[in-house]
């Protein structure tokens, strides 16, 4: 009896062992580019607007030069996260990583976005999405590697609430970490604040590469989102991440839809707004 026990145990270590050995290990992504999406879901946007922000970032994941340009980078796949923000603490991750590398991963992702309810909040923490957005992209280190890391971060106002967005853009900046603008300027919109774009360019924007865009009109947020996953997507510390076919297809899509009116490419530079980017005035609580 004794014999049978030690043989039976003798196979129960074997089989785990052999288990443990065949078992496969936590998979590795390698992508051209680890993107983070921080939307505002302050006070001042409504639900209609807001609404326009998920709809037109949805919209431009399915857009063919868009799934052009992210397969047609060196590795041919991207990872995207998205989170909203407000005040501190009510800051989260909305969607966590998704690989996207076609048309179908692309459309998977674009349904995920619609199905996002709003997130409550108050103010405005811009500060709070970039500590956020750099957290998931370090939490992330050992399951997905990538060539480049980016927090796109799209809002209507300043930083009035949390911690010095200065402060924070420097600690982010400083772990390669690049970070782009989409500011929005609607003048018939609640939160509309004058000189955003430069804010944008002073407080916000910083890294290799970095640049922000302007959009005049919410309705106007899925054409400048399309136009700025292109560039983010495409865009190396050095030039572009294409195949040549893929570089003079995108170029010329991008030129052909662009209308005179769109907007420039705006640089991060040194401003007024560059010692002055925690606005704490009544009239940017939101």
């Amino acid at each position: 009896m004794r014999r049978f026990r030690r043989i039976d145990w003798f196979k129960l270590v074997l089989g785990v062992s052999v288990a443990l050995k065949s078992a496969p290990a936590l998979a590795v992504e390698h992508v051209d580019l680890k993107l983070v999406l921080a939307t505002d879901v302050s006070g001042s946007i409504s639900n209609d607007e807001l609404w326009l922000e998920r709809r037109g970032t949805a919209a431009a994941f399915l857009y063919p030069d868009v799934i052009k340009a992210i397969e047609g980078g060196a590795l041919g796949r991207i990872a995207v996260a998205m989170i909203d923000f407000s005040s501190p603490g009510f800051g989260k991750t909305v969607i966590d990583w998704r690989i996207v590398h076609d048309r179908a991963s692309a459309s998977a992702f674009a349904q995920a976005i619609l199905k996002i309810p709003r997130t409550p909040g108050n103010r405005t923490s811009i500060s709070n999405a970039l500590e956020l957005g750099a957290e998931l992209i370090r939490s992330s280190e050992n399951t997905i590697v990538a060539t480049r890391s980016v927090i796109d971060v799209a809002g209507d106002g300043p930083n009035n609430d949390g911690k010095s967005v200065g402060g924070m853009l420097e600690r982010v900046t400083s772990r390669g970490i690049a970070v782009n603008g989409l500011a929005i300027m609607d003048e018939n919109a609640n939160g509309f604040f004058p000189g955003l774009d430069r804010y944008y360019q002073g407080c916000v924007a910083g890294g290799r590469g970095a640049f922000v865009i302007v959009v005049r009109s919410f309705r106007d947020f899925g054409s400048a989102m399309r136009r700025k996953l292109i560039r983010e997507i495409s865009q190396t510390e050095n030039g572009f991440n294409l195949t040549q076919n893929a570089r003079n297809f995108l170029f010329k899509t991008v030129a052909a839809a662009a209308p005179e009116t769109s907007p420039p490419i705006l640089r991060p530079e040194r401003n007024g707004y560059s010692i002055a980017c925690n606005v704490r005035d009544d009239s940017a609580r939101k």
